[in-house]
């Protein structure tokens, strides 16, 4: 693919695309030709003609690939118009040629990056796309796909993270193995830790292995939560947060939550990985209002209750005027004020579920169990965590049935509790 187009990368000053003044890096590099040195006076800056030269006759080598070329002559533009670094400028010194823009598009084009992903690149970072050099970008890549990473997710990767290019490509190697050493999760699972939270691969390894230390010995966390906070970073960006928030950041929240819902060093080291899911809520301006809702509504809470609803931090998220709507609908489809309080002191979940789940199980008890009204209510409050299942799914009356059975019940009724 754009075979035409890589011959315009010996145009760089070095076979692999970059130049003595490569992208992304940290010190002030050499200004393309057609620069001078500035004047002292910062109003005025030099024209740039040799580099508008530069990328017209780059752009006319380009479109000369035909229908190949088209995306990458696009591109081209995009960056030159996106390219807004002044000269003088603190970033001037990520400022490319039109060949070292151009070799970099090809390469990706080439890689399996598509036009919309370098679009967004482009648009994000103000120019480029930026990576150390074509053949250093060309390496990172190489890590992702040795990874396991599919065209799809890698497209996804860089839409989020375009930084993720102008690292090293053993930077990227080193972030991977450290996670492999913390998580001690499968290839895959790694994988999609950084598919949920793409940033953790511009962070640095010895710094993500110290952050990891610091946690269990901070809090005096079990292996049995070190482990359930691992798996939660497989789907949960909150959950990351442990690794890409500084450590101020997570004792402040953590504390926080630790006075709000008055829980001892003991339990808090206990209840960690459900705590972590609520990083990224401020104690006082989220989770106290809606701790002290819920017990407005439902009563003081015994210990019992106060861990039900901090493993179900969901609940913790909800908007105020939800968790209001949700007990008062509740109210009604339980028929009275204390059945609705006992179904959902013991099963938090509900007011995640909503009216809807509850009405829904309300239905499928008495259409395909037998129940009455009354004894549906009464099956939910003797058992609420049902409420929490799809009653009218075929899963669940297959093992009704099969609890009818192996049980000896006249009827469903008295297998699901009534």
């Amino acid at each position: 693919m754009i075979v035409a187009l890589s011959c315009a990368w010996q145009v760089s000053g070095r076979c692999d695309g970059s130049t003595q003044r490569p992208s992304g890096v940290g010190w002030r590099a050499s200004r393309p030709a057609g620069y001078g040195r500035f004047s002292n006076n910062r109003r005025s800056w030099p024209a740039r003609p040799v580099e508008q030269h530069r990328l017209a006759v780059t752009e006319k080598s380009a479109s000369s690939s035909g229908d190949s070329g088209s995306a990458a002559l696009h591109l081209l533009q995009l960056s030159h118009q996106h390219d807004t670094q002044a000269a003088g400028g603190r970033d001037f010194y990520k400022q490319l040629t039109a060949e070292e823009r151009l070799a970099r598009i090809a390469m990706l084009l080439q890689q399996g990056v598509t036009e919309e992903t370098v679009q967004r690149m482009i648009e994000r970072s103000k120019g480029g796309p930026y990576m150390q050099s074509v053949s250093e970008g060309a390496a990172v890549l190489a890590v992702l796909r040795g990874r396991g990473c599919s065209d799809a997710e890698m497209n996804l990767l860089l839409r989020m993270q375009p930084t993720i290019l102008q690292r090293a490509a053993r930077s990227i190697s080193d972030v991977f193995a450290a996670l492999d050493d913390m998580l001690q999760l499968s290839r895959p699972d790694i994988l999609r830790v950084c598919l949920t939270q793409p940033s953790l691969l511009s962070l640095d390894s010895g710094k993500l292995r110290q952050r990891w230390t610091w946690l269990q010995a901070h809090y005096g966390l079990s292996k049995a939560a070190v482990a359930s906070l691992a798996k939660r970073m497989v789907g949960s960006r909150r959950v990351c947060h442990l690794l890409t928030y500084n450590q101020d950041t997570i004792t402040v929240r953590l504390s926080g939550m630790q006075c709000v819902l008055q829980l001892s060093d003991a339990e808090v080291s206990k209840l960690f990985p459900y705590l972590a899911e609520l990083l990224e809520a401020d104690p006082e301006q989220h989770i106290r209002p809606r701790w002290d809702l819920y017990q407005s509504l439902l009563g003081n809470f015994t210990p019992a209750d106060k861990r039900r609803f901090i493993m179900s931090p969901d609940s913790l998220r909800l908007p105020e005027h939800t968790i209001r709507n949700v007990f008062r609908g509740v109210e009604q489809l339980m028929g009275s004020t204390a059945a609705a309080q006992s179904l959902l002191l013991r099963s938090p979940k509900s007011f995640a579920a909503g009216i809807k789940r509850l009405a829904t199980n309300l239905g499928a008890l008495q259409q395909l169990y037998g129940c009455s009204l009354q004894q549906a209510q009464k099956v939910l409050v003797r058992m609420p965590l049902l409420n929490a299942y799809m009653l009218e799914a075929p899963k669940f009356q297959s093992r009704v049935a099969a609890l009818t059975e192996w049980y000896g019940h006249a009827s469903p009724v008295g297998s699901v509790g009534g």
